[in-house]
């Protein structure tokens, strides 16, 4: 093909044949996206020109919030989480709170 071949995703599901393994794919490609997500976000907040602008702690708080959101996903084995650890200060994630509705 061309210069530069980049790795085909689809290929790797494919080209693994037991069930359990390609769910193990899968969850440590959605674990490694989101979770490098999260830190962008959360870095990026905390960059002097994001504070400038004003955005940076909304770019963080949108990061605590995808966090507490998915580590219900981390306590049913689905991802596997990994965030910076000053991101998990207790008074940041105290102001959080996440509702569930039960019909």
């Amino acid at each position: 093909m061309g210069f530069l071949d980049f790795p085909n995703p689809a290929d790797w599901f494919t080209s693994v044949k037991d069930d359990d393994q390609k769910r193990a794919l899968i969850n440590a490609a959605q674990s490694a996206m989101y979770s490098s997500w999260i830190t962008f976000m959360w870095r990026s907040g905390s960059s002097r020109l994001a504070q400038w602008f004003g955005e940076g702690a909304a770019m963080q708080e949108a990061a605590i919030s995808a966090y507490l959101t998915l580590s219900n996903l981390e306590t049913k084995n689905f991802l596997t989480l990994t965030v910076p650890q000053d991101m998990l200060n207790a008074d940041l994630l105290a102001k959080f709170q996440t509702e569930r509705k039960v019909k």
